[in-house]
């Protein structure tokens, strides 16, 4: 079962030579089979810290391990992990317009580090979207479908290539209460068959939903667990929750 591991992760900007900290030791523990949300005030870190577990930046200190294995924080080997060990699903959808929903779902097969040909493509292509409910549009342009057919082949996109760990940013962020409620579910369907999936969401009853909920608030976890109240969930969410006391215990 895929095992990751944030060890005391920071991370730093540097706006106009001026040093930004994002990100102030953050640790945690998630397993594949979880839904894991991360909450937190617009600019706490909860991007960031997603954009460094899936290895589009690297952390200023601190390290990640997958399955017992320290991750390479070179660029060349953080590509290769992108494209093979996660899937990512955007709130904006981030799908080429024009083209079809099988051909958006291809995309990540193009860049595998083996040769897949084009049929083997378009056939993983049309079964990723049948798993999201989406078979009936696999040759519809993008640009004809509404928000949550859009981020269903967002989300086909993401499991084409059978990653350990989806990471979703505010996957629901652009959707209604009835898409934002069939894309979570969905989500969770992809958890319960063992992979792990992290989510930044600014929806308080989906966060409530997730298996575990992480907090943040100027780039620190400030509460972590599987139970937490909705009070605290809407007032850390609100940039209001100060916490006492020692650093949370993070672990499952």
């Amino acid at each position: 079962m895929t095992r990751l591991v944030v060890d005391n992760v920071s991370h730093t900007y540097d706006h106009n030579s001026t040093m930004c900290p994002a990100l102030t030791e953050v640790s945690f523990e998630a397993h594949g089979g979880e839904l894991v949300g991360i909450v937190g005030p617009s600019g706490c870190g909860k991007s960031t810290l997603l954009s460094i577990i899936g290895g589009i930046i690297s952390p200023t200190s601190g390290c990640l391990l997958l399955d017992g294995k320290e991750i390479d924080q070179r660029d060349t080997q953080r590509t290769k992990l992108r494209n093979s060990v996660f899937g990512f699903v955007f709130q904006d959808f981030a799908l080429i317009e024009q083209d079809s929903a099988r051909t958006n779902v291809e995309l990540p097969l193009r860049y595998n580090q083996v040769r897949i040909p084009g049929r083997i493509r378009r056939q993983r292509a049309v079964a990723a979207l049948k798993t999201v409910d989406m078979d009936e549009y696999v040759l519809r342009p993008v640009r004809l479908l509404s928000g949550g057919q859009r981020q269903r082949v967002g989300l086909a996109r993401a499991l084409v290539n059978d990653p350990k760990i989806v990471l979703a940013d505010e996957p629901t962020g652009a959707l209604d209460t009835k898409n934002s409620d069939m894309v979570f579910s969905l989500l969770k369907s992809v958890a319960t068959k063992g992979r792990l999936v992290i989510v930044v969401t600014h929806n308080f009853d989906l966060a409530l939903a997730c298996d575990r909920v992480i907090a943040l608030r100027d780039g620190r976890i400030v509460a972590a667990s599987d139970v937490l109240p909705r009070r605290m969930v809407e007032t850390v969410q609100n940039g209001k929750y100060v916490q006492t006391g020692s650093n949370p215990d993070i672990s499952k």
